[in-house]
């Protein structure tokens, strides 16, 4: 007898085509690393619970201001960028063996979804993991809607998440 399969577990294949799809969404600026995680991850989100599908945040905040998370990276002058925290999707993906596991979304640093773990790794550090529900803030004390760690911008987490890719795309074309 099998496991019940999980409800919100999405099929490994639908994930892999979903994740090609933002890999290859232009919009997305992921030719400009250096910053703008949290407006691509905001897109992302919003496309996902568009499908129907129940997305999480995945946010990766440095120990401390000198020790960042970095990743290495053909797209920036230097080689590799730093990041005080970094924030990608993520969704309950089926295994094999009928169970699901948690599975980020992150374009900018791989080519296929991964499990949070191996995200974490490929920071570099030894990052502290929040989990967000959309809407929730990462980090309370600082407010917000969890569009990134404090208040929302003025003009909303919406317009500002276009707004900000369509510069980055500009930047890096």
């Amino acid at each position: 007898m099998t496991a019940p399969r999980p409800p919100d577990a999405i099929e490994a294949d639908q994930a892999a085509v979903i994740f090609a799809e933002f890999a290859a969404a232009a919009e997305l600026a992921l030719r400009f690393p250096a910053d703008g995680c949290y407006a691509r991850t905001h897109v992302m989100v919003q496309r996902l619970i568009g499908r129907g599908l129940a997305p999480a945040k995945v946010w990766a905040f440095a120990a401390g201001v000198t020790d960042l998370l970095r990743v290495e990276t053909p797209h920036h002058p230097g080689g590799r960028v730093q990041w005080a925290y970094h924030v990608a999707p993520a969704l309950l993906v089926h295994r094999p063996d009928g169970g699901a596991q948690e599975m980020v979304f992150d374009p900018l640093l791989f080519d296929r979804p991964v499990p949070v773990d191996e995200w974490r790794r490929a920071l570099h550090d030894t990052p502290t993991l929040v989990r967000t529900a959309p809407g929730e803030p990462p980090l309370p004390e600082r407010g917000g809607s969890g569009y990134w760690p404090g208040p929302d911008p003025l003009e909303g987490p919406d317009v500002h998440a276009h707004e900000t890719l369509e510069d980055y795309r500009q930047a890096s074309a």
